[in-house]
């Protein structure tokens, strides 16, 4: 077997060749890449840091609020999303139907054509909805009263729901003008507010009241 000047053999020599090569490569490998923080717009993957100042740079990016709203969208006073939901309420029609003692019910369905769900979360009268619609219900004497129910389901992207109000004192005989309302407590993130509301005018007679208003 061969030998080399330096004592070793041929695959000896291969060896330590081959290690300084692989060696070689990682050196060169780390002296072209640097050590950035990552940030991925997403806001169910948490970013990357390279230290402490990164940390308090990016919990300061949505700080805590001053003034609590409701519902509450904070987790420990900061914010759950790093951007404001929006949802778009438009009421796309009403209707109306008697009970058995003449008494008036108003129906409205209402749509989410915004870019949020409407999440069906706990409100002050401790049941689970995901906003109120309201009516005011005026009489020809004058006389108005408010019903209103509130949407006890989630209100995806672009569906709709139907929902029956509280029925009024009075009979509807009299009744002249209904103004519907979704979201007047004004807890769903809409801020145009252009279509959450529709109106119908004029008289009821017989024993099927009708106040069918659709908007095209």
């Amino acid at each position: 077997m061969a030998v080399s000047r330096d004592g070793r053999g041929p695959r000896e020599n291969d060896m330590r060749a081959l290690v300084a090569t692989v060696m070689l490569a990682a050196v060169a490998l780390l002296a072209g890449c640097t050590a950035t923080p990552a940030y991925q717009e997403n806001v169910f993957t948490s970013p990357l840091f390279t230290n402490y100042s990164d940390v308090a740079s990016e919990e300061n990016r949505w700080p805590p609020p001053y003034v609590l709203t409701y519902p509450d969208e904070t987790m420990f006073f900061y914010r759950i999303w790093p951007y404001h939901p929006r949802a778009d309420l438009i009421v796309r029609a009403i209707s109306c139907s008697r009970t058995s003692d003449g008494a008036l019910v108003v129906s409205a369905r209402v749509q989410n054509m915004g870019s949020d769900i409407v999440p069906s979360v706990p409100n002050l009268n401790g049941d689970k909805a995901s906003f109120r619609i309201a009516a005011v219900v005026t009489w020809a004497d004058g006389t108005q009263q408010e019903v209103d129910a509130w949407v006890p389901v989630t209100l995806w992207v672009t569906a709709s729901v139907d929902q029956k109000l509280s029925r009024t004192r009075y009979l509807f005989n009299d009744v002249r003008r209904i103004v519907v309302v979704a979201d007047p407590d004004r807890i769903v993130p809409d801020p145009v507010r252009l279509n959450n509301v529709l109106v119908w005018q004029g008289t009821m007679s017989g024993d099927n009241p009708s106040c069918d208003v659709v908007r095209s």
